[in-house]
């Protein structure tokens, strides 16, 4: 039989506490100095505008346009002049026309238009079209207190893409190379039937 042998567990020996047993995070990691010539240049920030005067719209999908623009102070300022107190209690909107099939856009021959409304320290909207497959300009402009609209600037034109397949098919398959014309012969003794035939007739 063999006798259990009782181990005593030992706690280690408490240690005094002192400034002598603490390691600084200089001392774990000591401070590296680069010289000047290495050091970053100090990058400035980017400003809130560029004293543009412009409007640029983009199809971020079938029904929506991102918009972003920029006017300049300048252009603000001889606006409120123009137009007087009212100016500043005048709405700001989005006028979003529809152009499609229009080659010349005059700012009044559009299909036709609608108005969303922004706030005044907005830089960027986005826009709920809601029709695929259509041409749009928007302008940025403003409504007064008598229902007068000033346009202040106006987009490009941009387009929102198809959200379904197109209707142009074509009518046989494109045959490139003499290789291909004779693995073509080989899947079907057939010419001169589209890929749709084809697949109908390999069906059934």
């Amino acid at each position: 039989m063999f006798q259990k042998t009782k181990v005593k567990n030992e706690l280690p020996s408490p240690v005094e506490i002192g400034e002598d047993n603490f390691e600084t995070a200089e001392e774990i990691f000591p401070i590296i100095e680069f010289p000047p010539e290495l050091e970053h240049e100090h990058v400035p920030e980017l400003p809130w505008g560029y004293d543009d005067n412009k409007i640029t719209i983009m199809a971020r999908d079938p029904e929506w346009i991102y918009a972003y623009w920029d006017i300049s102070e300048e252009r603000r300022n001889s606006l409120r002049h123009t137009y007087g107190p009212g100016w500043d209690n005048s709405l700001p909107v989005l006028r979003v026309y529809d152009v499609t099939g229009i080659s010349y856009f005059n700012g009044f021959n559009a299909n036709h238009h609608y108005d969303t409304v922004i706030n005044d320290y907005a830089g960027s909207w986005y826009i709920h079209v809601g029709v695929p497959n259509r041409t749009y300009c928007i302008d940025l402009g403003r409504i007064l207190s008598d229902g007068t609209y000033i346009a202040v600037a106006r987009s490009n034109f941009t387009f929102t893409p198809r959200n379904s397949i197109s209707n142009n098919v074509d009518s046989e398959w494109m045959l490139v190379s003499e290789n291909e014309r004779k693995l073509y012969s080989r899947i079907s003794p057939l010419t001169g039937i589209s890929s749709g035939e084809l697949f109908n007739r390999k069906m059934h």
